[in-house]
């Protein structure tokens, strides 16, 4: 294996950390597999030993061309791929995972997406194992077959380029600049979890995007090293703990989808849209709506958001258009000017006062052939809400379990 002829270069766009702990059967197939497919971006390939004993470090110096470090001891994952990071070279840089079997086209996706955009902060490719709705479904039963399907997937398409509140960062591509200016990983999470959590909101929060590149396959083996090596420690209790501290908002709350919702909508395929979104969420939900319809080829999007929540915001403002903290009540005076596309009432709706008035004023912002998702628990509520959409003009369509309901404006009103 000869690194200079697959790709490095003296001047690296990317700079390439892997780190490894043992597990040297997948290690290898990572690394043959990146020396194959990682031909068309210049990089510079950094390879961390972070104490093995298995062969790892002998087979990392049999590589010519990496840069290698090397410990006598495991230091933790974060640890071990910041110092990889402190060396990186480049516009950007790359954690590979080494239970990951990267593909065709892999890193010339990932750097098309970054380059689209200079406020895209990091971006994470799809695979067949992960958490966070990461995970695509490609068939094959064996690894040479993964590359002949992953081949055929990995065509660069931003319509699948998904805006994410969070990434889970088996394989991810930064902006040297940026993770260098937030000092990589913070070590306080040091070995992992909630590590990726973390660094995903600093990069939301100082302004940037996160992507979930769609359009790019690559296979995960799932969590090698961690699941086998901290597992049994008490990490992902502590560690979520001091997130929270940090952030205000449990992660895997703040980052949740309602497919429900997703479901029920329609998606149509026009130039521009507006989302609204009303309630106590951090907006995850909204923001999959507005993945859908850039699916749909929709360029101009905007999404704003009225939070019962204060300590919400953060999110909110890292992903919306505009959002404001206010009660349902205030509906009117925060967005009345506007009409929207979608619209979403995410409130507890047994909980709120006057929702009548609330849902008229909704429906008032629809514009003609509007869709607006609500729930209510039990058919005494849903008819009071029904009635109320009715008198202001919509048409209930459909429903799911009888607990989330959609309703649709008219394009002209049929109570004429």
């Amino acid at each position: 294996m000869n690194l200079e002829q697959n790709g490095a270069a003296a001047a690296p766009l990317v700079t390439i950390v892997v780190p490894a702990y043992n597990h040297l059967d997948y290690t290898r197939l990572c690394i043959q597999a990146l020396l194959e497919h990682t031909g068309g971006i210049p990089y510079r390939l950094i390879l961390i030993n972070n104490g093995s004993s298995d062969g790892t470090e002998e087979f990392f110096c049999g590589i010519p061309g990496a840069v290698k470090l090397s410990y006598p001891e495991n230091i933790g994952v974060d640890k071990a791929v910041n110092w990889g990071f402190r060396m990186a070279e480049g516009k950007y840089t790359l954690n590979l995972s080494n239970d990951i079997v990267v593909t065709h086209r892999w890193l010339e996706n990932l750097v098309a997406c970054m380059e689209s955009d200079e406020t895209i902060g990091m971006a994470v490719p799809v695979c067949g194992v992960s958490s966070n709705n990461q995970a695509v479904s490609l068939s094959y039963g064996s690894l040479e077959e993964m590359q002949r399907a992953a081949a055929d997937y990995n065509v660069s398409n931003p319509n699948l380029w998904e805006d994410r509140i969070k990434l889970v960062t088996y394989a991810c591509l930064f902006r040297t600049k940026l993770q260098k200016e937030m000092g990589g990983f913070d070590e306080a999470y040091n070995p992992g979890a909630y590590d990726d959590d973390d660094i995903s909101f600093r990069i939301r929060r100082a302004g940037y995007r996160l992507v979930l590149a769609g359009d790019t396959y690559v296979h995960h083996f799932g969590s090698v090293t961690f699941n086998a090596e901290y597992a049994k420690s008490n990490l992902a209790p502590r560690n979520l703990r001091l997130f929270r501290s940090k952030f205000g908002v449990h992660p895997w709350q703040a980052a949740y989808i309602d497919f429900n919702v997703l479901n029920l909508f329609t998606f149509m395929q026009r130039d521009s849209c507006s989302l609204l979104g009303i309630g106590s969420s951090c907006g995850s939900t909204l923001l999959q709506m507005k993945n859908a319809c850039r699916s749909k080829g929709c360029a101009a999007i905007r999404l704003d958001y009225l939070s019962e929540r204060a300590e919400n915001m953060p999110e909110l403002k890292s992903v919306c258009t505009e959002c404001v903290r206010a009660g349902p009540g205030e509906l009117e005076s925060c967005f009345g000017e506007r009409r929207y596309d979608y619209l979403l009432i995410e409130s507890e709706t047994d909980r709120m006062e006057n929702p009548e008035q609330v849902f008229r004023t909704a429906a008032g912002l629809l514009a003609p052939g509007g869709q607006l998702v609500y729930t209510a628990a039990g058919e005494a509520l849903h008819g009071r809400l029904r009635g109320a959409l009715r008198e202001a003009g919509l048409v209930e369509r459909r429903n799911l379990r009888d607990y989330y309901f959609l309703n649709v404006k008219p394009l002209t009103d049929y109570r004429l």
